[in-house]
């Protein structure tokens, strides 16, 4: 076993010298790699960080491996837009790690090609036609709200502080369930979260035990690696969303479909066509996929992203006296915000923008692969090079933003804070043709989210834990470290 083991190595380490010398000329240059491992002993912990201290190194665009494996990293926004939007980068970064997320290449995040394509307008319609971006999603989120304001009094009459994001979670999972199958989960039946937390927590592990990347890895130590947990926590949510999607499917009636799930159920019965990706087994595999997918990024990055908005305020008071300030003036206290307060309210949203900015929740986006070679600013990219968005370093560019690391939201204001500057360099829902389907759903939770809670509430330090923790959980996801403020209220 041992010999076996040695001989893959020194093939594998053949093969990637070989590798090296037929790519070398096509790709910018970037931090010396080791055989088999690549760059991943550097990345192993706070990736991001490293990438972003390699880009000051080397520039906009240069080149890591990871494994074997080469991978262009894109450091500036306006050179990310233009190589992201090109047809050619299309293409899905094909892990086990990801692959376990729809159990195989289906849904939309992780098929390309055709199959992308179909399923991706698809469910573009789907989730426009069942509320998306539309003012029909505006009471269901308030409803969430008012239900989370009740559900913090009670948890500070019981504990003296409150965790906000409990809450936040449940919110957003009833947001993505109103337009996805019509019903909400109730504060107290958590299950649905806890089954995401888990596979975030096996994804999070797999990224810093290096098996998001060395997929061979399950086969040598699969309990070490995460991988059995990984298998086991996306087999438990797959269950989940398929006894959903079969539970939707005795009460659905063709021609009269009442949100996404019975859009696809409604797809599905009409396919006749072997070669739809709608067609047969694989037609609902596709649809369960999609759904999974929709829970697993939304969920994860809206309620993190107001997770970590409402530590930076609880420890910035002049910044949330300000936000305190603008709605009291623009909403006051007799009724809810709304989405049609936004365009006056410019200070709310420059607090959203910069939260976007400063935490960079998903630091490096979503990794692509080309589909064919092309030439990019004088690089010849080989088909199948993997594509990744250095997010959080074109966020936290001292050359573009100056004081990079300080919460400030006014650098997203005019001088008189009387007008949101829109800038084409925060990039958090990412750029080109897969870019993230929910953008509109997540700004609008976020801004009623922000307006309703801050109209309602003054968030405090937790007395007992009062020295600020801007640390996080780093892996795809850079979370939060587990926090309780006091509430008290403002009405």
């Amino acid at each position: 076993m041992i010999a076996q083991l040695v001989i893959f190595i020194f093939l594998l380490f053949i093969l990637q010298k070989i590798f090296r010398k037929n790519d070398s000329s096509r790709l910018p240059a970037g931090p010396r790699s080791l055989p088999l491992l690549g760059n991943m002993l550097d990345m192993k912990r706070n990736g991001h960080l490293k990438l972003s201290e390699w880009a000051e190194q080397y520039g906009p665009l240069f080149t890591v491996r990871i494994g074997m494996t080469p991978a262009l990293v894109v450091s500036d926004a306006k050179l990310m837009k233009e190589l992201f939007g090109h047809s050619a980068a299309t293409g899905k970064f094909k892990t086990i790690t990801i692959l376990e997320l729809a159990k195989g290449s289906y849904g939309v995040i992780n098929t390309e090609g055709e199959i992308w394509h179909e399923q991706r307008q698809f469910l573009i319609r789907s989730l426009i036609n069942f509320g998306l971006g539309k003012p029909t999603m505006e009471p269901w989120i308030l409803a969430d709200v008012h239900e989370a304001i009740d559900w913090m009094k009670k948890d500070m009459d019981e504990h003296g502080t409150v965790e906000v994001f409990k809450m936040y979670k449940v919110g957003v999972i009833n947001a993505l369930s109103c337009i996805v199958s019509g019903e909400r989960q109730s504060k107290e039946d958590q299950s649905f979260c806890h089954l995401v937390d888990a596979m975030l927590e096996a994804i999070q592990y797999s990224v810093k035990s290096g098996l998001f990347f060395l997929y061979w890895l399950k086969n040598i130590i699969p309990e070490a690696s995460g991988y059995n947990y990984l298998v086991k926590t996306t087999d438990d949510l797959h269950d989940y969303v398929e006894k959903l999607f079969d539970t939707h499917s005795e009460t659905f009636t063709p021609g009269s479909p009442r949100d996404v799930i019975d859009a696809y159920l409604e797809q599905l019965h009409n396919a006749t066509d072997p070669k739809s990706s709608f067609f047969g087994a694989n037609g609902k595999k596709n649809a369960i996929g999609a759904i999974m997918e929709i829970f697993e990024a939304g969920l994860v990055t809206t309620s993190q992203t107001l997770n970590w908005l409402t530590l930076y305020l609880t420890h910035h008071p002049h910044v949330q006296a300000k936000l305190h300030e603008e709605i009291d003036r623009v909403v006051g206290q007799n009724r809810d915000p709304s989405l049609q307060d936004k365009p006056k309210m410019p200070y709310t949203e420059a607090v959203i923008q910069e939260i976007l900015r400063i935490s960079s929740v998903v630091p490096l986006g979503v990794l692509h692969e080309l589909v064919n070679d092309i030439d990019f600013h004088g690089y010849l990219l080989p088909k199948g090079l993997l594509l990744i968005p250095n997010m959080y370093h074109i966020h936290h560019d001292k050359k573009i933003w100056g004081d990079a690391e300080k919460f400030r939201p006014e650098r997203f204001l005019n001088e008189d804070e009387s007008r949101v500057i829109r800038s084409d360099l925060l990039v958090p829902f990412q750029a080109g043709k897969r870019q993230c389907l929910g953008e509109p759903l997540a700004k609008d939770v976020l801004f009623l989210y922000t307006a309703k809670i801050y109209q309602h509430f003054h968030t405090l330090p937790d007395p007992s834990n009062p020295i600020p923790n801007f640390e996080y959980d780093d892996g795809c996801v850079l979370a939060t470290k587990p926090y309780r403020v006091v509430v008290k209220s403002r009405c």
